[in-house]
């Protein structure tokens, strides 16, 4: 089935861990965030969901990149599913690390790691999906003591877990995980999605689950009836985010993308589903939804005009038809004020609109990863991955393009280059964004950025993932 291939073609990016996730007021941070080991330096997972581990395909894994006095590297240790204490074993296809997010879980001062684990078998039913917790310590992450999550009525390629965002959405008591399941089936719709928010992941779970519609059980709270209706192929939950949307609410809203809904007519166009902390709902969409466009593919929040203390969205479409190039790519950008989303009020971008580097050409994908962060000395910047993007003769090397002021004030056009790296054919530099975080005491915002395509060794397909620091004049690639 094509959305069934989508669904697992996606899940082969290399995942990067979210540094704090929620509410907008984690960006004004004292010191460096995540730091699972506490030495003051900020740290950033990368997710392999490919690696196989033994004779395992596709098992998965993780590693870290510490933050040091002189930079980031790596710990050298490699953490999957058959490490001591983490739930396992490891085993073909669970494509453990799929989604990171980083949060406090258990309240104990360090950071921790909750990690996706889509393909994982729970019992005898195939591709449920799990999330396991690894908590940080003064050795930084471990597996001791980890924690699984699964689903309380788990079923067969629900992909629990493909999706990842840490908020406070039930109130300020401590980090909730809004998880995404994207291939659940819903009143016998399959891949109609859904998402899980579980609150108080690292010590005592509780799970309230949220569809489109109304929920397929009698007695269900009627805050859990979101707008649409649940349909084959949805992807509900495809990708997720949490942050203060409502600042005046003092608890984090939800932004769930469904970029399998059709609209209309238009098969695959997409839609973003947004709960407001008020329990409000709304629904988000592209002003001119076309078939294919798979709008809410990627979500990006945070400050983009830090002046006015509002938080944005952004919503990357990358099959997006521009002219006459398909899967050029798009983003919207969706402005907040006190009242919520000004959903009339979005911004579209692509390659070749003013402001924006490049020419859209076919299969660029712009708008397959996006990422918003204090990038710039006084404004955000929207991070945008163009996996897609051909650079001379190089195929698919792909780029990061990033806009500072809504594309009024800057642009930069990255390559693996800035990152120290060669542009080579088919890395697909861009195909992942994490979220920012803050790797030293400058405080600065830094992005992480995977290249799932690069070849190491003569490996095809090996992936890298490269670390773009904030320049003291604002930019990334200091």
């Amino acid at each position: 089935m094509r959305r069934v291939t989508w669904l697992v073609a996606l899940a082969a990016a290399v995942a990067l861990a979210l540094p704090s996730g929620g509410r907008a007021t984690a960006m004004q941070v004292a010191r460096p965030v995540p730091d699972f080991n506490n030495d003051g330096f900020g740290d950033l997972a990368v997710g392999l969901p490919g690696e196989d581990v033994g004779r395992q395909v596709d098992a998965g894994a993780i590693i870290v990149l510490e933050g040091r006095p002189n930079g980031m590297r790596s710990n050298r240790r490699v953490i999957d599913q058959d490490d001591p204490g983490v739930v396992g074993p490891a085993e073909a296809g669970d494509r453990f690390g799929a989604a990171l997010a980083a949060g406090r879980f258990n309240r104990d001062g360090y950071w921790d790691l909750a990690v996706g684990a889509p393909g994982e078998d729970v019992g005898r039913i195939g591709g449920a999906g799990a999330v396991i917790i690894l908590f940080g310590s003064k050795a930084g992450l471990t597996g001791a003591g980890a924690k699984v999550l699964k689903q309380p009525n788990p079923e067969r390629g629900d992909a629990f877990g493909f999706s990842l965002a840490v908020g406070e959405i039930s109130g300020p008591a401590g980090a909730e995980l809004a998880v995404g399941a994207p291939g659940e089936t819903v009143r016998g719709k399959a891949s109609a999605g859904a998402v899980l928010v579980i609150s108080r992941p690292g010590i005592a779970p509780a799970f309230d689950v949220l569809y489109q519609g109304k929920l397929p059980r009698r007695g269900a709270p009627a805050a859990h009836a979101l707008p649409g209706i649940a349909e084959t192929g949805d992807l509900f939950g495809w990708d997720v985010a949490a942050n203060d949307f409502l600042p005046a609410e003092g608890r984090d809203s939800l932004a769930i993308g469904a970029p399998g809904e059709n609209v209309g007519a238009a098969i695959d166009a997409g839609v973003v589903v947004v709960r407001y902390a008020t329990r409000a709902t709304t629904v988000l969409r592209q002003p001119h939804p076309e078939r294919g466009d798979r709008f809410g593919t990627a979500l990006g929040d945070g400050y983009l005009t830090r002046s006015d203390g509002t938080v944005d969205l952004a919503v990357g479409a990358p099959g997006e038809t521009v002219g006459e190039a398909r899967r050029a790519g798009a983003v919207s950008v969706f402005q907040t004020d006190a009242s919520g989303f000004l959903a009339r009020g979005s911004r579209g971008f692509w390659q070749g609109a003013a402001g924006v580097p490049g020419m859209p050409e076919a299969d660029d994908r712009f708008g397959f990863a996006v990422a918003v962060g204090g990038y710039g000395r006084d404004v955000g910047g929207l991070a945008v991955g163009v996996p897609g993007e051909d650079l001379g003769t190089a195929a698919a090397a792909g780029i990061v393009n990033v806009l500072y002021g809504l594309g009024g004030v800057r642009t930069q056009q990255l390559t693996q280059r800035n990152a120290g790296g060669a542009v080579e054919a088919g890395d697909r530099f861009g195909a992942a964004l994490s979220r920012p975080f803050t790797y030293d005491q400058d405080l600065r915002q830094d992005l992480g950025v995977g290249a799932p395509g690069e070849t190491v060794r003569g490996k095809a397909g090996a992936g890298a993932a490269s670390v773009l620091f904030g320049g003291a004049s604002g930019g990334l690639g200091a």
